[in-house]
């Protein structure tokens, strides 16, 4: 059987520093430290969690999330890992709708004297 990438539990250094968008070994290592994540070698690999560095990488997201839409993450999490993009930007469209817009060109009412000024 084979096993896509995807479906592999552990992950090296070298992949991990690409999916932290990272250059070196040390920079992958550090992160992990800052977030506790322990590094396993195994043969002569140095591994981790692929798990781990998800769940890692989703706390920072749902940190954002939770700045941004108090009342709504968890809605908009659940989208994002339903990779539902529509709705996600109908959640988001609920509130512009329902906050009810008001026209910013309003015509104030002229004085007499603007109105007379016209008619000459």
């Amino acid at each position: 059987m084979k096993v896509s990438k995807a479906d592999e539990k552990l992950i090296d250094l070298k992949e991990l520093c690409s999916i932290l968008l990272i250059k070196g070994i040390a920079g992958a290592k550090k992160w992990c430290e800052e977030v506790n994540i322990k590094i396993h070698t195994i043969g002569n690999k140095n591994v981790v969690h692929r798990f781990l560095v998800e769940i890692e990488l989703d706390k920072q997201l749902i940190n954002e999330l939770k700045r941004k839409y108090p009342h709504k993450w968890d809605t908009l999490y659940q989208c994002y890992q339903e990779n539902d993009k529509l709705g996600y930007l109908q959640h988001l469209a609920e509130d512009k709708i329902n906050v009810g817009y008001s026209s910013v060109s309003r015509r104030e009412k002229r004085s007499n004297l603007a109105d007379k000024l016209e008619n000459l």
